[in-house]
């Protein structure tokens, strides 16, 4: 009888143990994004490329490098833009700033490469 009892208890012990392991495992995971409190600062930069969407209304894209007024390409910085109009983003679109809005960092996005490494970047909003 002791036998069993021991198994049992065993077994309770084991699945209370997974349980809370995969609650601090959920409440730790945020997807690599961390949001701050405040909006911070502007994004230098008013036309972007859109080169990889991970996930609905969210796009990494690329800050457009001006070489001359005729001249530019999108080599500039990363930045992970979040759109909660309800807005989707597609592969090669570009994003530009309306007149009298900016680009506003509100966070920071981390995210692992193909390479296998891990990026952060600034996660990105368009706002007054």
């Amino acid at each position: 009888m002791k036998k069993v009892f021991i198994y049992i208890a065993g077994i309770v012990t084991g699945v209370i143990l997974t349980i809370l392991f995969s609650l601090l495992l959920a409440k730790s995971s945020n997807n690599g994004i961390t949001m701050f409190d405040k909006p911070g600062d502007n994004i230098e930069g008013s036309r972007f490329e859109v080169f990889q969407v991970v996930g609905p209304g969210l796009a990494l894209a690329r800050c457009e490098k001006k070489y001359s007024e005729n001249v530019s390409s999108f080599v500039g910085p990363v930045l992970l833009f979040v759109n909660d109009d309800g807005k989707l983003y597609y592969d090669d679109e570009i994003i530009e700033i309306p007149s009298g809005k900016h680009a506003r960092q509100m966070g920071i996005y981390e995210y692992e490469t193909k390479q296998g490494g891990y990026k952060t970047v600034p996660i990105v909003s368009i706002m007054e």
